[in-house]
């Protein structure tokens, strides 16, 4: 009988115990899910919203530059300046005129070792180089035209990234050293807030691109499915840097 009763004890202990480290569990877990997501706090800061809201710029193949407008649109301009030749001189889409060196009666133009010749008709041939026709577009030779504009891209992500980062690593010496209490929830509410803003405006520039990609292709007479390859390594580019954002934060 009285081993039943020690036993009897022992479990109403056990089960006491549990019942405490539950709620003690529980508890801490409502109160991190209430500071790192529910919590409101006053996280505006001008220097972060100059790093996120900072437009990306990059420039296309064929000279045009894309960029995100105010509302988050992608804006394609292409202002690029053109040449118009005109009987050996030549003026620029600004009005400004170009001088030319022209030789010769058939009026040849020293330029780019291109030439033109006029018909009997008056009708002007397309500029063919010297070096002889020009070579039939590829998937290859298409895709490879738009790699700087990734690689720019990725670098000014980077950039800002790191930029991002600094800033909450001089806030939170700033507050060590003011005597400030270290509120993690204040950091990671604001941080992740504006990272994650900044990776949605990298996607939509990054989307941009990879349609200017695919309208290349498909004029081509080529799938647009041969631009996916560009996606498959944004997407593994991405959370690497995801995985950097916390490595670095951390001091890593």
């Amino acid at each position: 009988m009285k081993k039943k009763r020690k036993r009897g004890r022992k479990g109403k202990k056990l089960k006491i115990f549990l019942s405490v480290a539950l709620v003690i569990i529980l508890g801490a877990v409502g109160y991190l899910l209430y500071e790192f997501k529910f919590k409101t706090y006053d996280v505006a800061d001008d220097e972060v919203s100059e790093i996120v809201e900072d437009p990306y710029v990059l420039e296309l193949p064929d000279g045009s530059k894309i960029t995100m407008d105010k509302d988050g649109n992608v804006v394609e301009d292409n202002s690029s300046t053109q040449t118009v030749s005109n009987a050996g001189n030549s003026t620029s889409v600004d009005g400004s005129p170009e001088q030319t060196e022209t030789s010769g009666q058939e009026g040849s133009t020293n330029s780019n070792n291109t030439s033109s010749e006029a018909g009997a008709d008056g009708s002007t041939t397309t500029p063919v180089s010297s070096g002889g026709s020009t070579a039939e577009p590829t998937v290859g030779s298409i895709k490879e035209k738009y790699i700087p504009a990734f690689s720019a891209l990725e670098g000014q992500a980077d950039a800002k990234i790191n930029a991002l980062i600094g800033r909450a690593k001089a806030e939170y010496k700033t507050k060590q050293a003011n005597g400030e209490g270290i509120d993690f929830g204040y950091f990671y509410n604001k941080y992740m807030a504006a990272a994650e803003g900044l990776e949605g405006n990298t996607d939509t520039i990054f989307n941009g691109v990879l349609a200017a990609v695919e309208k290349d292709l498909a004029a081509n007479g080529f799938d647009k499915s041969y631009a996916n390859s560009f996606k498959s390594e944004y997407e593994a580019t991405k959370k690497a840097r995801r995985d950097s954002i916390i490595s670095k934060a951390l001091g890593r």
